[in-house]
């Protein structure tokens, strides 16, 4: 069991894949919950180009869409992330 510490770390750099971060945080459940983004200078949902739940790409507006390639490297990514708490 992880201590409520780590829970109130929130989102922890796990890789960085074709100009995408990798992040992962644990829930209230222990359950791992991954998510990746393009770094840029803003919020989460105002300012990142990110994939969603579903691994469709969200493009904030005046941002630009990555390159298929670039996205498909961050979804295989997530997939590693998602399948087990070992990531490599």
């Amino acid at each position: 069991m992880m201590g409520t510490s780590v829970l109130a770390q929130g989102f922890q750099t796990i890789d960085h894949v074709d100009g995408w971060l990798i992040e992962r945080k644990l829930d209230s459940e222990q359950n791992h919950v991954c998510r990746a983004s393009v770094p840029g200078g803003g919020s989460w949902f105002s300012a990142r180009v990110r994939l969603d739940s579903n691994n469709a790409i969200v493009i904030p507006k005046g941002l630009t869409a990555p390159s298929k390639a670039s996205a498909d490297s961050a979804r295989e990514a997530l997939r590693l992330c998602r399948s087990s708490l070992l990531y490599f």
